[in-house]
């Protein structure tokens, strides 16, 4: 994760809390016990996030802190080791994400990947719900809910 909004780390979290080499969608889905509880079909987000993941080991052979974590995941959990060794691949493109999230209930959100023109690697990942969809409206609260927290924040610290 190299940025994201405050809508992003309301719907997630706060991902400055993680040092930088930790921001590894796939990693966070392994070691925070949140995600499995935020992603409604967890098993099937992670498999695709590892299908991912092994199309850029493919891709990248050589990368040290891809194998880093590679071996890392593996180490830490058997069903990584499990579908890291069926040998699927995807590419990012698009998709649907249920999440079950614990300030607005559950959301059906619509993602895109845009891809960088210069720079192939580097990705936008677009989440949007249908206007008007109850997912919109829950959209909307968490942004609300968002600003409130971070205005409570400010005022407890001046």
């Amino acid at each position: 994760m190299l940025g994201w909004n405050q809508l992003a780390a309301a719907l997630w979290t706060d991902f400055g809390r993680y040092p930088e080499p930790e921001r590894v969608f796939v990693r966070l889905l392994f070691t925070e016990p949140w995600m499995r509880e935020l992603y409604v079909d967890w098993e099937e987000v992670t498999r695709l996030a590892i299908a991912q993941l092994r199309m850029e080991s493919a891709r990248y052979p050589d990368d040290q802190p891809l194998t880093a974590l590679v071996e890392e995941l593996s180490a830490r959990d058997a069903q990584f080791r499990q579908w890291w060794t069926e040998h699927d691949v995807a590419m990012r493109g698009q998709g649907v994400k249920k999440l079950r999230h614990p300030v607005v209930g559950e959301l059906t959100l619509d993602w895109n990947t845009l891809t960088c023109g210069t720079d192939p690697d580097q990705h936008i990942i677009v989440w949007n719900a249908e206007h008007g969809s109850p997912s919109h409206d829950g959209l909307r609260l968490l942004a609300s809910w968002a600003a409130d927290q971070k205005r409570t924040a400010s005022d407890a610290t001046t």
